[in-house]
């Protein structure tokens, strides 16, 4: 893996009557990711493997994106992301890590705690809804803590982009 795309789904609804598993994005997590959208059309990815929780939202979240971020892309969805912690995404990661580009689409806190893993920068603030953080590995064989160098992080948030690094 060359590259990875960290993303944290988009806003949820506040919701008493759904569990949490079920809860859907609010019309702003869904205003938000088009503006998310918008900016990745700009890299014009190529077919890569997408890895997403199996949440309401999450999938969501995927479906406002997923143009951007090829649809021709392979997807897989699993239940071993839904609320994941760092341990258990970076293991779902490795099973994937002969693929040159992989996206994970997740939540908090795991989804921030691999950014500051793999980059070594625990300075860094958690990702916001509508985040993604794109890091990128000099050497593809060593995929661990401290390995990965952050291209960029940003948010869209009120129908703009807002760059966090």
């Amino acid at each position: 893996m060359k590259f990875l795309n960290i993303i944290r789904h988009g806003e949820a609804e506040n919701s008493l009557i759904k569990n949490d598993f079920d809860r859907e994005l609010s019309l702003k997590g869904h205003e938000d990711l088009k503006e998310l959208n918008k900016f990745l059309f700009q890299f014009v990815l190529k077919k890569h493997k997408i890895i997403c929780s199996t949440s309401k939202r999450t999938i969501q979240t995927y479906e406002n994106i997923k143009y951007s971020l090829n649809e021709d892309s392979n997807l897989l969805l699993t239940d071993d992301l839904y609320l994941a912690n760092l341990k258990t995404i970076y293991n779902v990661l490795l099973e994937q890590k002969k693929s040159r580009m992989i996206t994970v689409i997740g939540h908090n806190p795991g989804v921030s705690d691999l950014v500051s893993f793999f980059t070594s920068n625990y300075e860094i603030p958690d990702l916001n809804t509508s985040s993604i953080a794109q890091i990128y590995f000099d050497n593809d064989k060593k995929i661990g803590e401290g390995e990965g160098s952050i291209k960029f992080i940003v948010q869209a948030n009120n129908k703009s982009i807002k760059s966090i690094i």
